[in-house]
């Protein structure tokens, strides 16, 4: 529904999004949950990453870090790896990035979760 929401409020189409940073966990139950809901809005072949592999979950402050490196990235035009991804643990198919890379970005889904059940999303988009 966050996602869902993000979307909706940004004027944009699931289609326009060009990569995600998701909140990413490697935990079964988070990953799983996370992909079905890209996958669900036809999102499966979007590149995504999760950044946590990079310094670790940051609670409270892990959406703000990750939106901030994000919008680095975007700016960059640059796909950031998954930093010790190496087993595909989740259902469905995902485009998890595996190299970092330039790659053209204009518009980024950050997806964030809380305890319980707090989710949240943003879509951040270059001008």
């Amino acid at each position: 529904m966050a996602i869902k929401a993000a979307v909706t409020a940004s004027g944009i189409a699931a289609a326009d999004i060009d990569t995600i940073s998701a909140h990413g966990t490697a935990t079964p139950y988070n990953d799983e949950m996370e992909t079905i809901a890209f996958d669900d809005l036809g999102m499966g072949k979007v590149p995504i990453n999760s950044l946590k592999g990079y310094f670790g979950h940051t609670l409270g402050g892990a959406g703000m870090v990750e939106s901030i490196i994000s919008a680095h990235a975007q700016k960059g035009q640059q796909l950031i790896k998954t930093l010790g991804y190496s087993e595909h643990g989740v259902s469905r198919d995902v485009n998890i990035i595996n190299q970092t890379k330039s790659y053209p970005l204009n518009t980024c889904l950050k997806t964030a979760s809380g305890f319980g059940g707090c989710n949240a999303a943003l879509i951040l988009q270059q001008q």
